[in-house]
């Protein structure tokens, strides 16, 4: 096992779930009734532990040692086995699924709370444990009880994993172009075809693996309505539940990539002889719309692992700013100081203080509303929240991901020289987070489905609920004694991002479609912004409470940390909005009318 770089505390992830978004109001929701505040956190107690002594140690492994591709097999580190072990004695696989199959049955967002700690030890260990259950989830939701009784209980035990099989050579984004067939053999179906970029598509962890791959029935129409979804097992599983004959999923190759080498990234092929079988899961045609929902999950998860990557960022490189002895005062000379004295390395650990609580902010309001949506009584509220669900969706996946690239090369630079060696492991950090702002959607589709649609949800009512939350938050408070400065550019910026949308109504209207997919980029994160601001304000505010009600010790410690993160954002990054929107305002096209040459 390599060394053990796990540093971060669980203080922030607590104020988020208790003081701020007060999670103890799903106790009264009814598949929670049987949990209590103080379960919650015996659970993430026990994650943290975890995390740190069972998970940790493998970080290292997965970069040095990596999978290792052998005569169509996948190897782990050795390391990463006795973290499954732990996962599987301790049932840490399927924390929110529903008891019926062996899930845990956790809201939501305390289940995602433990993973910001296990992603945080180690994101490729991670990759593997969370695409069983995910999987498993997708069966519940839409096969049939014999396929539910067939696979999801070994799903959700880490007994068998999974994966998500959409990419094709010549097909990535435009997932309904799809080639891989399948041809009608009984109740079964014949797959054919090759899937890339396979995360977790083959490996040693567990003895099975229920591959869900997206392929074209014989005779289905072309486009999205063409494709279906099916189960296909790496080994065939029999009625009675046992394991058959291995089912003609061949794995001929890994991809060796820049980073996130400990998690297995495959070559599948589906049918080399003609014998490969699979289920069809629901109804035939409706594949990419099944699929969509674990897209969906796996791009709030993006989020969640941007959080847990500058979580452990921000505890290495503070750590080291505070032992390292490095120059004198700028301009005054002196003592040698600490390098966490300097002015602009604690303007590098601000961005990634103020980053990682504002992202997490961002990440766990809007697990939140997941939880609403799916279980609150008053339908009104559950439409509400679903309808927040989408709208942050897409913010949650870019923002995240954008940000959590830039936090690394800020760690590095608190680093120094030794940030660039691999003596500290932020170079490996920022080299396996890069993959977050690539897969599952890539940045600018999110911000295309974010201009294109999600502003347009109950014709811009969704849009408009939130500005009119944050307006009259900013209406609320504008008396505020701390934050006051930090209100007046909330609501500026705010107006800005409402501009915009009418700025691209009319964009739409008059035909100017090229400026769309130009700025979109850019209105996701004006909008990402505003909405961090939004939350770090309430949690700001919280801190001060507590700071005038006579904290002491490392609690006054934290609220005022807490303070000074909620006014470095707003005055460092929320500022921001406005250049962006100036630009957008520009309505620039040099970038399509640029003749392909002259590039």
């Amino acid at each position: 096992m390599g060394q053990n770089f796990y540093k971060r505390d669980d203080r922030d992830v607590k104020f988020v779930l208790k003081e701020h978004l007060g999670i103890d109001q799903l106790l009264e929701l009814e598949p929670y009734q049987g949990f209590t505040m103080e379960d919650f956190d015996m659970i993430l107690d026990q994650a943290q532990k975890i995390a740190a002594n069972d998970v940790a140690p493998s970080f290292q492994d997965g970069d040095r040692q990596g999978c290792r591709f052998d005569q169509g097999r996948v190897l782990v580190p050795e390391s990463f086995k006795h973290a499954w072990k732990v996962f599987r004695e301790g049932s840490w696989f399927a924390l929110a699924m529903k008891t019926d199959f062996g899930g845990q049955g956790l809201p939501l967002i305390v289940a995602e709370a433990a993973m910001e700690f296990f992603i945080s030890a180690n994101f490729s260990f991670g990759c593997f444990a969370g695409l069983g259950p995910g999987n498993g989830s997708m069966i519940e939701s839409f096969g049939s009880p014999e396929q539910k009784d067939l696979f999801c209980a070994k799903m959700y035990d880490g007994t068998w994993g999974g994966s998500m099989c959409l990419t094709e050579p010549a097909v990535g984004s435009d997932a309904h172009m799809v080639a891989a067939k399948a041809i009608p053999d009984g109740k079964y179906y014949k797959i054919q075809g090759t899937k890339i970029f396979i995360t977790s598509g083959e490996h040693d962890l567990t003895e099975n693996i229920v591959h869900l791959v997206i392929a074209r029935i014989e005779g289905a129409p072309a486009g999205a309505k063409g494709v279906s979804l099916f189960a296909v097992p790496k080994i065939w599983v029999n009625e009675d539940g046992r394991l058959g004959e291995p089912n003609d999923v061949a794995c001929i190759g890994i991809e060796h990539k820049m980073g996130l080498n400990g998690s297995a990234t495959c070559v599948l092929n589906f049918g080399e002889n003609g014998q490969c079988r699979g289920h069809l899961i629901g109804e035939a045609g409706k594949g990419l719309a099944y699929m969509f929902q674990m897209v969906n999950v796996a791009r709030m998860a993006v989020g969640l692992e941007s959080v847990a990557f500058g979580a452990n960022i921000y505890a290495n490189v503070l750590e080291y700013a505070k032992e390292r002895v490095q120059g004198t005062r700028f301009a005054m000379g002196g003592e040698r100081i600490r390098i966490v004295e300097h002015a602009d390395i604690r303007r590098m650990l601000l961005n990634l203080k103020s980053l990682t609580e504002g992202m997490r902010a961002l990440v766990y309001k809007t697990y939140l509303m997941e939880d609403l949506s799916r279980n609150c009584p008053d339908p009104d509220k559950r439409r509400r929240a679903k309808g927040r669900l989408e709208l942050f969706t897409p913010l949650v996946k870019a923002y995240c991901s954008d940000r959590i690239f830039e936090m690394g090369r800020d760690g590095i630079q608190v680093l120094g020289g030794y940030g660039f060696t691999k003596e500290y492991p932020v170079e490996q950090y920022t080299r396996d987070c890069k993959i977050l702002s690539i897969w599952d959607g890539t940045n600018f589709i999110q911000s295309a489905d974010l201009v294109g649609r999600k502003l347009n949800m109950g014709g811009g009512a969704v849009f408009q609920a939130w500005a009119e939350e944050v307006s009259a938050f900013i209406k609320d408070h504008e008396k505020d004694r701390t934050f006051g400065k930090e209100l007046e550019i909330l609501k500026e910026a705010l107006e800005s991002v409402v501009g915009l949308v009418l700025d691209y109504g009319r964009y739409f209207g008059e035909g100017k479609l090229d400026l769309i997919p130009l700025t979109s980029t850019r209105f996701l994160d004006c909008m990402s912004e505003v909405a961090v601001a939004h939350l770090l304000l309430e949690q700001g505010m919280i801190a001060q409470t507590r700071l005038e009600g006579g904290a002491e010790g490392p609690d006054a410690d934290f609220y005022q940390g807490k303070v000074a993160t909620v006014q470095y954002y707003c005055r460092n990054f929320l500022p921001q909005v406005f250049g962006r929107a100036r630009i957008v305002k520009m309505e620039d096209l040099t970038a399509v009318q640029v003749a392909e040459a002259a590039l």
